[in-house]
């Protein structure tokens, strides 16, 4: 007979792989957009200056549509990963550990219904309605992004690594500096891969 403990590693194993997942979709999903914002920054600054000696007058419109696709496709892998990925794993997560479940809570309503929220809101702008609507949506998704920090810092508790702590305090950091969030989310995911590792053993 399968032990508890054996079954809530094996749980938290499934539930952080899948964490893992997202993660490196959300990574993949930053790269495209930073691509795509460096070329679209890049197309603004030559039109700007008029370069059609050096060819760019016949070139812009491919570099534009390249410019789009990495925009969109950044877009949509960033959100499979974050809404379809990372947020189901942590809601496994809860599952499986109840010291997860506040967390859990903050992330889901805080990024469902603040996206929800904001969606909704931007067109009713006109409308005062629309202004509060909106306010409200960032609110939630402030919540939620204190639903990770919190996550980061629960991790710790439950799976002494100081990268998870590390991880914590850069997202607090990413507030005012958002680069460090990059490092944050990188970090994050190198933490889950050491305790998935950690976990199997025990498993095995």
């Amino acid at each position: 007979m399968v032990s508890t403990a054996t079954q809530q590693a094996a749980g938290a194993i499934a539930a952080f792989s899948r964490m893992r997942e997202g993660i490196l979709l959300i990574l993949a999903a930053w790269v495209l957009l930073g691509v795509g914002s460096l070329s679209l920054v890049a197309t603004v600054l030559l039109s700007v200056f008029g370069l059609e000696n050096v060819g760019f007058t016949s070139a812009a419109p491919g570099i534009i549509l390249l410019t789009l696709v990495l925009l969109v496709v950044g877009a949509i892998v960033g959100i499979v990963g974050f809404y379809f990925k990372f947020i189901p794993g942590v809601s496994e997560l809860a599952r499986t550990d109840p010291r997860f479940s506040t967390a859990r809570t903050l992330i889901k309503v805080g990024y469902v219904w603040g996206l929800i929220l904001v969606i909704v809101g931007t067109p009713l702008l006109l409308v005062l309605v629309g202004l509060f609507v909106l306010a409200i949506g960032f609110v939630l998704l402030l919540l939620g992004y204190i639903g990770i920090i919190v996550l980061s810092f629960k991790l710790n508790e439950a799976y002494p690594n100081t990268l998870y702590i590390v991880a914590a305090v850069l997202f607090i950091v990413s507030i005012v500096f958002p680069l460090a969030g990059v490092v944050s989310w990188v970090l994050l995911y190198v933490a889950l891969g050491d305790t998935i590792g950690k976990l199997r053993a025990q498993v095995t």
